[in-house]
């Protein structure tokens, strides 16, 4: 018999780790995971001692409620961002889904609403990932662009007015009870980031973010479509963002030009707390909850200590700030632009 050696990819993932490269990503995990916990953790702990009954079932379900778009949004920029691009779109997205949503309500039953403000949001995302990944225009200057166009867009197709939506069944989508006092939107938000969690880790699609982020040379050499799978992170990245507009939209009965503007900050601030470094090939949706909780617990109390809308803004920007700071992996920049 003869012996056979086994190559480092060919090893159990703990073997093929042994070594110093698998050290430091055992300790940089360790550190993506521990920060946003480590923040979770000291800001349930300072709100609890300054806001009178901020640790009540009540703060619990706003946080749930609040946090649920945030969290449908930043699991589709997870995967952009994992491939080391962006998406400055999804606000405007969530915008012109949600009132494609309301109006298709006002005429027809609930599912087609549904369909229609997802269709929109999926749509978006295929002009963002046509002109990035096949015209080769950077996703900053894509997304910015598409950003602005649809602002103006939905501004036009209502006239600039908010549409109200009276349909109880679409209103139940977000603000029903189907597992005892969680919120349905809630509820959604969870199982869509269990999902794309299980799709990050188990998946070819998963696998290939992490790679085209780790090195896209690299990638293409491998043989691996890198511009397909680009193209599929923003069309993915744009139908979420479609999926929270008809939630936001049920969950508030209206929808109003503008109503998603402040969730593109939010979800990139999201997922960057939740460990996925803006250099790409590090982090992961299943991190993002982690993100998405700190953030939402910070504007949750600012509210409650009744802290001015300006000074919030104040403070959620330097905590950005801070957190792309604690997690960029430096050592992939080869100039600092």
């Amino acid at each position: 018999m003869t012996a056979t050696t086994k190559t480092s990819a060919e090893q159990p993932p703990s073997v093929a780790a042994a070594g110093p490269r698998g050290l430091l990503r055992l300790r940089q995990d360790l550190r993506a995971t521990l920060l946003p916990v480590s923040g979770l953790i000291i800001l349930i702990v300072l709100f609890s001692l300054t806001a009178d009954n901020f640790l009540t079932g009540s703060t619990i379900n706003t946080v749930f409620r609040e946090a649920s778009a945030v969290l449908v949004v930043s699991i589709g920029i997870t995967f952009v961002v994992l491939m080391g691009s962006i998406d400055l779109s999804v606000g405007s997205t969530v915008t012109l889904s949600g009132l494609v949503a309301a109006t298709t309500a006002q005429t027809y039953e609930w599912g087609t609403a549904v369909v229609a403000g997802v269709v929109a949001g999926c749509a978006i995302g295929a002009i963002n990932g046509l002109i990035f990944a096949f015209a080769k225009v950077p996703s900053f200057l894509t997304t910015l662009g598409t950003s602005l166009a649809i602002n103006g867009l939905a501004l036009w197709y209502v006239g600039g007015r908010p549409v109200q939506v009276s349909d109880s069944a679409f209103l139940g989508i977000a603000q029903a009870n189907w597992l005892g006092s969680l919120p349905n939107i809630a509820l959604w938000s969870l199982l869509l980031w269990a999902l794309f969690s299980v799709i990050g880790l188990n998946t070819r699609f998963g696998r290939y973010a992490f790679a085209i982020g780790g090195g896209e040379t690299v990638s293409q050499l491998a043989g691996i479509p890198v511009r397909r799978y680009k193209f599929l992170a923003l069309v993915l990245s744009g139908t979420l963002a479609g999926v929270a507009g008809v939630l936001l939209t049920a969950r508030i009965g209206a929808a109003t030009p503008g109503m998603g503007d402040r969730l593109t900050l939010m979800a990139i601030a999201a997922v960057v707390m939740g460990g996925t470094a803006l250099t790409g090939g590090v982090g992961g949706a299943h991190r993002t909850v982690l993100g998405v909780l700190v953030i939402t617990v910070l504007s949750v109390g600012l509210n409650a200590l009744v802290v001015p809308p300006y000074m919030q803004q104040i403070i959620q920007g330097a905590v950005v700030v801070l957190a792309v700071a604690l997690t960029l992996d430096r050592s992939k920049l080869a100039t600092l632009k």
